[in-house]
């Protein structure tokens, strides 16, 4: 009866004592195995030997029972033996694949690319929805103290009269509305900023004495209250900060605890004097804003005249924190305001 013949392959044999390997060759043929070196001499059934999972083209180890390990180069030899597990082969087909991992990144860079232009925004959207009103109240307050204690704000120089006339037309602008209980005006003096008004956490509203002086009738002044509270009830001013606080943004929607947020508003007040709010934020407040003029027997046209004002000195040089720097004043902003003052 004729014998198989034994299947040999040339390995570099570590006994666990000497740290240099010697030459060995691993023969096996039916149920047992012979390791032979200069050194040893052993035979072990092959049902005891054990093949490292293939990783690439590096080379594979076999183990055997007394803690010799031969290490040798990859081949379909190596799989008539037994294996230290049963996935390596779905693993090495995709690790001589590279197109393989070339379309998984581009599929990974694709879903963190709709996650942060599309899922972000919703997230953000149902987070600001959930934050109760304390907790952004006092955000909105710790934001005003900030920039007030940095000396980027001092009081207003505006008559108490001048104030108080318009702080009676803000209530009777907000009058009604979801946050109506919530709003509050300041006054402040902004000779760093220059005219402006921006929306804080909570309700708060702050417009600078510069920005009034350039305005040209009590009206106007109002046109730009009725934009920053478009922002606000619109709640554009944690969506803008949820938004530029990823990871804050996905601790909260995994925990759905508001207190994660910290992370968020660490830099709260630097991020709110400099908002750039996106495009589709500015447009929901100027329509937000146009719809509520309307309601107040004022027309829009304020809103695109003062505009149109504040950007004649464009070639001057302005502050980053300017009105037109946040709110940047475009032709289309313009035509739907003075539209809006038609219909």
């Amino acid at each position: 009866m004729k014998t198989a013949t034994p299947l040999t392959i040339e390995t570099r044999l570590y006994n666990g004592i000497s740290i240099v390997p010697e030459p060995a060759t691993l023969m096996f043929s039916g149920p047992m195995a012979s390791v032979i070196s200069r050194s040893t001499a052993s035979q072990y059934p092959v049902t005891k030997l054990r093949v490292s999972p293939r990783i690439g083209t590096a080379d594979r180890f076999v183990s055997l029972p007394d803690g010799i390990q031969l290490q040798c180069a990859d081949g379909p030899l190596l799989d008539r033996l037994p294996q230290e597990g049963r996935t390596e082969g779905l693993v090495a087909w995709l690790e001589h694949r590279w197109w393989v991992a070339l379309f998984s990144l581009m599929v990974t860079v694709m879903a963190l690319l709709a996650g942060y232009f599309a899922g972000l925004p919703v997230a953000a959207e149902k987070i600001s929805a959930r934050i109760p009103i304390e907790y952004e109240k006092s955000l909105g307050e710790e934001s005003l103290a900030w920039m007030d204690q940095r000396k980027l704000f001092m009081p207003s120089d505006l008559p108490s009269e001048t104030q108080g006339l318009l702080e009676g037309s803000f209530r009777e602008l907000h009058q009604g509305l979801s946050m109506d209980a919530h709003y509050r005006l300041e006054f402040r003096r902004a000779p760093a900023i220059g005219p402006n008004a921006f929306a804080l956490p909570g309700g708060i509203i702050v417009i600078t004495d510069e920005m009034i002086l350039k305005t040209g009738s009590p009206g106007e002044a109002l046109a730009v209250l009725a934009h920053e509270i478009g922002h606000v009830e619109q709640r554009h001013v944690m969506r803008h900060v949820l938004q530029n606080s990823v990871v804050a943004t996905v601790a909260a929607t995994l925990t759905g605890d508001a207190s994660s947020l910290s992370l968020a508003v660490s830099g709260l007040p630097v991020l709110l004097a400099q908002a750039k709010y996106s495009r589709e934020f500015e447009a929901e407040a100027d329509e937000f804003a146009f719809a509520l003029l309307r309601q107040n027997n004022i027309s829009p046209g304020l809103f695109a005249d003062l505009m149109e004002r504040l950007s004649e000195g464009r070639g001057e040089k302005r502050q980053s924190w300017s009105f037109l720097s946040s709110h940047p004043v475009t032709a289309s902003r313009v035509m739907r305001a003075r539209q809006a003052a038609r219909e």
